[in-house]
């Protein structure tokens, strides 16, 4: 789930940005519009795009409580073994 919020959150913000009308830029350069002018198809895209990740950052927060759960509860290697030293 976090995978598919790092990339379709970004493709979400592509499209409102293309719905509106406006320069979509990325590192210096701008992408083209995926899809035509519609400032209310934008309006749309853009209530599920700040819904979704609304949702990503509770899912981050879970993710978080769970590897802290597997540490302190559960008293496993889990934490530890995602730590890049030992």
């Amino acid at each position: 789930a976090l995978y598919l919020l790092m990339i379709g959150l970004p493709l979400a913000g592509w499209l409102i940005l293309s719905a509106a009308d406006k320069p979509v830029p990325f590192y210096g350069l701008e992408l083209p519009h995926l899809i035509g002018p519609d400032p209310d198809q934008a309006k749309f895209i853009k209530g599920w795009h700040e819904r979704v990740a609304t949702w990503g950052y509770w899912l981050i927060g879970l993710h978080a409580l769970a590897g802290l759960y597997h540490h302190y509860v559960q008293r496993d290697n889990t934490l530890l073994r995602m730590l890049p030293y030992k």
